[in-house]
């Protein structure tokens, strides 16, 4: 039994550990309710920080919107102020203006003061030649009297010249039909005379180029002379006595050249010489055609 119940210094121990325990949990509860106090403490600071900002924030948003108030104020005000200086700067153009034209109606009226002053002088000169205008009415009117009988007159002679001028139309209408026919037989005439004309143009190119085949054929029969006297001796005779009938034998004597020409009408010998020998040649060929002649008629 005694093993199972706590000595007395056991008891005195737990006891003194029971007491610390319970200090230290009274430290801890007034720590404890200390440490609540302060969070209270903060959590109400904090929300009187919170009320302060948010105090702050209206009053700055307010501040911000008393300020763009003002400004749109000053921007009117601004706008307001140019109106009225472009209205100033307006009414003293109009003022500028008016000053001008005020000048002007002034400068007209002295215009007209004198104007009027000189219309009454000559108003006062007029009544002097009013009688005299009167009588020259009554001559006008004599004038036109005499005109219009001469009116008359012109008029009737209009109307006989229009009738006149009436029956010309008809004949120059007449007389235009004419021209026209006449100017279609013109051109048929001028048509005819293009191909009149045509036709001499070719006609004397044709004669031109037989004129030049000619005075050609012509240089060339002047060119062709046989150079050696036995050779035109021997085709002279030659020549002869193919065709005796048609042959025909010229002699010339130019610029002292004695020149002998034989033709049947197709075939031209010539042969030029101014040498004596050549001449007695000439006459001894002359003398050999008259016997083949002589012995052709025997």
């Amino acid at each position: 039994m005694s093993s199972f119940l706590p000595s007395s210094s056991q008891t005195n121990n737990a006891a003194s550990s029971g007491m610390n325990t319970l200090q230290r949990s009274t430290v801890n509860n007034a720590a404890a309710d200390a440490l609540k106090k302060k969070m209270q403490q903060l959590r109400d600071e904090l929300e009187q920080v919170k009320d302060d900002l948010e105090r702050s924030r209206k009053d700055l948003d307010k501040e911000r919107h008393g300020r763009e108030i003002a400004e749109s104020d000053v921007s009117q005000l601004t706008r307001k102020l140019h109106t009225f200086e472009e209205q100033l700067e307006r009414t003293e153009e109009r003022l500028t203006q008016t000053t001008n034209k005020l000048d002007e109606a002034s400068h007209t009226a002295d215009e007209r003061e004198r104007s009027r002053k000189m219309l009454e002088n000559q108003l006062n000169l007029g009544s002097d030649r009013t009688e005299i205008l009167e009588v020259q009415l009554k001559e006008a009117r004599a004038l036109a009297t005499e005109s219009d009988k001469k009116y008359d007159e012109v008029s009737r002679k209009l109307l006989i010249h229009e009738k006149e001028l009436e029956k010309a139309e008809d004949r120059a209408k007449r007389s235009e039909t004419k021209c026209v026919d006449l100017e279609q037989e013109m051109k048929n005439l001028h048509h005819q005379l293009k191909s009149y004309f045509a036709r001499i143009d070719d006609a004397q190119n044709k004669e031109q180029t037989f004129e030049d085949q000619i005075r050609r054929l012509s240089q060339q029969l002047k060119d062709m002379f046989i150079q050696s006297w036995e050779e035109f001796a021997k085709q002279a005779e030659r020549l002869y006595l193919n065709d005796p009938l048609n042959c025909r034998l010229c002699l010339k004597y130019r610029n002292e050249m004695l020149i002998l020409r034989l033709t049947d009408n197709h075939t031209c010998l010539q042969y030029k010489t101014k040498y004596a020998q050549d001449v007695k040649k000439a006459e001894k060929f002359m003398s050999s055609l008259l016997r083949h002649m002589a012995s052709k008629e025997a």
